[in-house]
């Protein structure tokens, strides 16, 4: 889960001065900025938009996540070195990170109930393949400048924080891309060398290729735009495929002109302000500080604008100091792992080529010319010693196979991983499930011990006949074990019941906790009739006798019976019941309390719902939006739990598009509960 420190290269053959170096990071954070605040006050809107120029026309940059995020990565950088691994990215995560939104808000609720990356960033988050990640290309190649497989590998480690899939391979995409800008202008191969380091089968792929079809045809760029949204549309506005497909747009139709590029990028509306951002640090990277129009930098200034959602932070105030600090990490990075990156002034009789050895002449970085608006100086350009590849990703490449569903763990020289297989870390009340025990040794000396997994009172732990407690790992090889476990009829438990223990011959131990995800039980019932699409308003016999044992007239005119549905996640699928027809279902469950408590319960649906609790209606929609269940914000009701049984009883209507329920419960401080459900039949 660390970056690797191996590249394709071993001696110089892309070269920039200290002073090249620092204005294209400079560039990257000004056009960054710009390119933020035009997009921010038009996030979210679904509408191809008409803007020429800011409107409303800023005194400073739009704060945003955006950029906050990036400025803890800075953070953790300066406090833990170069050699950062996800676990040390969690941890900065928890102490600093406090936005609810979306993808952040799954990631935090995971890794506080002690999901380890990558599982945190995958395990029941609906968000995981949206934009969340890709707002922190910047920062990653900016420290691996002409390195794009180590800017993706870091941008990796980053990534499964909160997504998993399509939203980690946006990341890499992009920190590749911007990574290869510092040497490579044309804009074409940027994207080209970007899709090198993820599959060429993800829909983020078909969104670039789209586009590239589209300029090579001559199609207008709102003929684009509905081709991207024809191809990979999403109705989830931050969804990573529509809007890299809008950012690749803004780069090919704004033709290497900063304002116009922004503009057709925003302009295709939904995440504008990330779409913006990216689109104009690709530019100023591209180009450096000093080819970015003042039109575009005068009105935002020079200032860092920081958001309320991240804390305990030594942000600069500046984006020079901003850049300063990101270049001096950066010259560490390319030491210690970019042997073929040289960062140096040249010596005062050193030519830029050697016109005269044509074979062996250094190349001047493909520049293209500046956009009309470009003022002042341009960057003089970087040095490409030998063309590299750029397209040759076989260092970044393996992160492309690595499984989402283990969760990292370090014990001194062993590396952890708990793989929970494709169901995940959920675990159903008296059913067995597995666990895979990965141990890496990548340490300098053998490990020798025995390695067990410990259970609670009520749980059980079985485990292959042929493996046995006893396990010698030598350095750089790896032992591999499987578990068993069952929980009692109470899980509630479930991720503090399992300690996994290594005890040294001397009898010294170490433990890591397995947690595991107590399921929310529940009873269904239904399909009922959904007659005529009046089935939100119709009282049926379920409410009035929403008792277990009870039997009720079904859509088919049938008897239908309460059924058991164990859902590990906030996202209840309930579409089974429906069977791909309208009709309604019943669900319910019981939250038990030691004492009063008040909470707020979020509802997102896509059609109708009505919430019971303890037979008082709390909460109705009807309603055809889009579903986005978000975890922490939403439509809701604040509700008071009593101590004992508190009965939830929700009616799910379903018309004519597959129904969506998710069901969230907030503490008095609004944030999620670590288990919530009912977890015992």
């Amino acid at each position: 889960m660390s970056v690797p420190s191996t590249g394709a290269w071993s001696a110089p053959i892309v070269r920039m001065t200290p002073a090249q170096y620092r204005d294209r990071v400079l560039g990257g954070w000004l056009g960054k900025n710009a390119g933020s605040t035009l997009g921010t006050p038009y996030e979210g809107r679904t509408e191809p938009l008409g803007l020429a120029f800011y409107d409303p026309v800023p005194v400073q940059p739009a704060a945003n996540d955006d950029l906050d995020l990036e400025l803890l990565w800075l953070h953790a950088l300066e406090t833990h070195g170069t050699d950062l691994s996800s676990l040390q990215l969690a941890s900065e995560w928890l102490e600093h990170m406090r936005y609810p939104w979306d993808e952040y808000a799954y990631a935090t609720w995971n890794l506080r109930r002690g999901l380890n990356p990558p599982l945190c960033g995958h395990f029941a988050n609906w968000f995981r393949n949206s934009m969340g990640a890709t707002i922190r290309a910047e920062i990653w190649s900016m420290i691996a400048p002409g390195a794009p497989d180590v800017a993706a590998a870091y941008a990796y480690a980053d990534a499964v924080l909160d997504h998993s899939g399509e939203g980690v391979w946006a990341l890499m995409f992009l920190a590749a891309l911007e990574s290869a800008a510092f040497f490579v202008s044309d804009l074409d191969r940027l994207l080209q060398i970007g899709l090198s380091r993820i599959p060429s089968t993800s829909r983020i792929a078909k969104a670039i290729e789209t586009v590239r079809s589209a300029r090579l045809a001559g199609k207008s760029a709102l003929e684009a735009r509905a081709d991207i949204l024809r191809e990979v549309g999403h109705s989830n506005v931050t969804d990573t495929a529509q809007n890299l497909g809008f950012i690749a747009l803004g780069l090919l139709y704004g033709d290497g002109d900063f304002g116009a590029s922004l503009c057709t990028a925003v302009n295709c509306g939904y995440d504008t302000d990330t779409t913006g951002a990216t689109v104009g640090a690709i530019l100023g990277i591209r180009g450096g500080a000093s080819s970015l129009p003042s039109r575009w930098l005068e009105p935002i200034g020079d200032g860092v604008v920081l958001g309320w959602g991240v804390e305990g932070l030594d942000a600069p105030a500046t984006v020079a100091d901003l850049t300063d600090r990101t270049v001096a990490v950066g010259l560490q990075v390319v030491t210690k792992r970019c042997p073929w990156v040289s960062i140096q002034e040249l010596p005062s009789d050193e030519q830029p080529f050697d016109v005269t050895s044509p074979d062996s002449a250094p190349q001047l970085a493909d520049e293209s010319a500046p956009g009309p608006e470009a003022t002042g100086p341009q960057s003089t350009p970087a040095l490409l010693l030998v063309e590299p590849n750029w397209l040759d990703a076989s260092d970044s490449a393996p992160l492309l196979q690595a499984s989402s569903s283990l969760a990292h763990n370090r014990l001194d020289s062993l590396e952890i991983g708990l793989d929970f297989g494709a169901d995940g870390p959920t675990i159903v009340p008296e059913v067995a499930r597995s666990v895979i025990v990965n141990l890496r040794n990548v340490g300098g000396d053998p490990f020798f011990g025995t390695v067990s997994l410990e259970a609670a009172s009520g749980w059980r732990v079985a485990v292959p006949g042929a493996q046995g407690p006893n396990v010698r790992i030598e350095p750089g090889r790896q032992a591999r074990l499987g578990y068993v476990v069952k929980s009692p009829a109470d899980c509630s438990e479930a991720n503090r019941a399992l300690t996994l223990r290594l005890v040294s011959p001397e009898g010294s131990a170490k433990e890591i906790s397995v947690p595991f995800v107590p399921a929310a039980c529940w009873w269904f019932v239904g399909p009922l009739k959904n007659q005529f699409g009046g089935g939100f308003e119709h009282g049926y016999p379920v409410e009035l006798k929403p008792a277990l044992e009870e039997k009720y007239l079904g859509r088919d005119d049938g008897l239908v019976g309460w059924q058991r549905m164990a859902f590990g996640e906030p996202v209840l699928d309930v579409e089974p019941i429906f069977g791909g027809v309208p009709g309604v279902a019943y669900g319910m469950t019981f939250l038990r309390r030691t004492s009063h408590e008040d909470a707020k319960l979020i509802v997102h649906t896509n059609d109708g719902v009505r919430v019971w609790l303890n037979d008082r209606v709390v909460y109705q929609v009807h309603d055809h939006s889009p579903f986005r269940p978000s975890l922490c914000s939403g439509p809701g009701a604040p509700v008071r739990l009593h101590p004992g049984e508190n009965r939830l009883l929700v009616k799910v209507v379903r018309c004519d598009q597959p129904a969506a329920l998710a069901m969230s419960l907030l503490d008095g401080q609004e944030r999620p509960y670590e288990t919530w459900g009912n977890h015992r039949w």
